[in-house]
């Protein structure tokens, strides 16, 4: 599962609307507050609208620098008369199957009219179906405005597309209870009714399609009449109210309770007992929340790490209960090394610290563990007075009793001596929480910002490497199916991954180096016009080169002081 598109329109320093194309790397280059972080911002708002339904956020879940104050600042030009707009692309392709999609369980509609739908099978239920029936992706738009009524911002309208298409509308004033669900797409293919091979065709659709044919029109008809307020128009117009708590977003942890009634309940004799008013609800909970939930999840599993990390002090006291916005100071990346029961993700930090193909530091971590044993202890009290031979035994028991503690350190490989991640250059410390994020075993999006603060630029090529190996999958136990969106001015961390693509499409990669494609690899320059942002994608052949001119040169300034 992947962030594979960004839309956003009036959103800060953005006006009109940029659609930015996510790959599993993606760089933002550009001048200083050109508007880098406005791709990292606008994920936030979206999360905290829909995990803590707020339009108007101040401080982040995420923590750290991320203080979006709230929608006066968030709306271009501080500008309330405008309607805000941000629209996300999730693509599910490598999810197939997966339990981790919560869109459908297979079990919930019961009414035979439902049963056989395509939206059956999101999940896997019948893996013949795998080229007709599994989503391969997801869309969320959101529309967001300011209300004189309640004196504060509210969603006014959502839009759920999958595979490219429309789903379904939900249009709101700021009102409470006053959503209204529109433009539901009848004809969307995952309403094709699902027949198996083996059954005998009746009509004339199946024969042209065999897999599927759509719902009679005659029950669409009835589904339609469900409404309370019905205002048809055409074959596509399905108005019902739709509970939410103000405006146009529903409540995504509980089922959708539409005011749905059945005008001819005895018009079909149905062989389960389950009303089709509570099917059609069910369906469209599948069809319109599950979307929701799916990005909600999605952006919950994002990490964030900024561009000011914390050095560890001495004597630094892990936090052992998990505080997401740890990780945007880089100190929950030391409390997960501390937790690291085994010591896998502290080895594969370690190959990466110290290797030599790789960022080749000359430190590694290490644990050290230590018993503390109290001033005014019992043992503390016979060293004192002196140990005799008749104090081994009671000394034996009290050294039982001693509570230890761990402290992790960075060893100086060269000198093999042991030192305070404050004893060291600042470089090694900003590092660590790039490394351990990048090889934690979690999915999701990577935001990182300046991941080569402080660090030597023979470091930052090898920086490169790290980020192609974070979002290969299967390539080790850590690091698959990632996504990273870094905001950067390091040359050196794009050259190396240029290299990376020339040398893969000329197969000369060396041993054990992380291949990368094109395809796999976004590089957006990021400017200031009259018009806004613009968020320019620059084009990366099989080369290795770019296809498109960078705007004001490539790097010019380092051109101008050498010639």
């Amino acid at each position: 599962m992947r962030l594979s598109r960004l839309e956003v329109e009036n959103f800060k320093g953005v006006g009109i609307r940029q659609v930015i194309d996510l790959k599993p790397i993606t760089l933002l280059f550009g001048p200083n507050s050109a508007g880098k972080s406005t791709i990292l911002q606008a994920l936030h708002y979206v999360r905290e609208i829909l995990e803590r339904q707020n339009p108007d956020p101040d401080q982040t879940i995420a923590g750290g620098l991320i203080d979006l104050g709230g929608f006066r600042n968030l709306i271009h030009n501080h500008d309330l008369s405008k309607a805000m707009a941000i629209k996300l692309v999730i693509d599910l392709s490598d999810d197939q199957g997966s339990e981790r999609l919560p869109i459908n369980n297979g079990n919930s509609l019961g009414s035979p009219e439902f049963e056989n739908l395509r939206i059956r099978y999101i999940v896997g239920e019948n893996t013949d179906l795998k080229e007709y029936a599994v989503v391969q992706q997801i869309g969320i738009s959101l529309e967001m405005r300011w209300s004189d009524l309640i004196n504060a911002p509210f969603v006014s309208t959502l839009i759920v597309e999958m595979d490219g298409e429309r789903v379904a509308t939900i249009k709101s004033p700021p009102q409470s209870g006053q959503a209204q669900l529109t433009d539901f797409n009848f004809q969307h293919p995952l309403l094709e009714e699902y027949k198996d091979a083996d059954d005998e065709v009746q009509d004339t659709d199946a024969e042209s399609d065999p897999i599927g044919t759509k719902l009679s029109a005659e029950f669409w008809e009835l589904s339609r009449d469900m409404a309370t307020a019905i205002d048809i128009k055409d074959s596509n117009e399905f108005r019902v109210a739709a509970a939410s708590v103000i405006g146009a977003l529903p409540e995504i942890d509980k089922p959708w309770d539409l005011e749905l009634r059945d005008p001819e309940p005895n018009k079909f004799e149905l062989e389960n007992s389950t009303p089709r008013v509570r099917g059609l609800s069910a369906l469209l909970d599948e069809l319109i929340i599950g979307p929701l939930r799916i990005a909600r999840d999605y952006l919950s599993d994002m990490t964030y790490i900024g561009p000011l990390r914390d050095i560890p002090p001495r004597a630094f006291r892990p936090q052992f209960s998990p505080d997401e916005g740890r990780w945007a100071q880089g100190l929950a990346a030391w409390d997960l090394l501390y937790s690291d029961p085994k010591g896998t993700l502290l080895d594969s930090v370690n190959a990466w610290l110290n290797g030599e193909d790789r960022l080749a530091t000359s430190y590694e971590i290490a644990k050290s563990e230590y018993l503390e044993i109290p001033v005014s202890s019992r043992i503390d009290q016979l060293f004192k007075r002196g140990i005799s031979e008749d104090d081994i035994g009671e000394l034996q028991e009290e050294f039982q009793k001693l509570t230890s503690r761990t402290e992790i350190v960075l060893r100086d490989v060269v000198r093999g001596i042991n030192v305070a991640p404050s004893d060291v250059g600042v470089g090694i410390s900003q590092m660590i929480p790039v490394i351990v994020g990048c090889l934690r075993d979690k999915d999701g999006i990577l935001a990182i910002e300046q991941p080569e603060l402080h660090i030597h630029p023979a470091i930052q090529v090898g920086v490169g490497d790290l980020f192609i190996q974070a979002v290969m999958p299967g390539e080790s136990s850590f690091g698959s199916g990632k996504t990273l969106l870094v905001e950067t001015h390091s040359e050196h961390i794009m050259l190396r991954l240029l290299r990376r693509v020339r040398e893969t499409s000329e197969g000369e990669l060396p041993p054990g180096v992380p291949s990368l494609i094109p395809k796999n690899l976004s590089v957006i320059y990021v400017e200031t016009t009259d018009e806004g942002v613009i968020f320019r994608p620059l084009r990366v052949s099989g080369d290795g080169d770019f296809m498109d001119r960078w705007p004001k040169g490539f790097f010019e300034e380092r051109a101008e002081e050498l010639f």
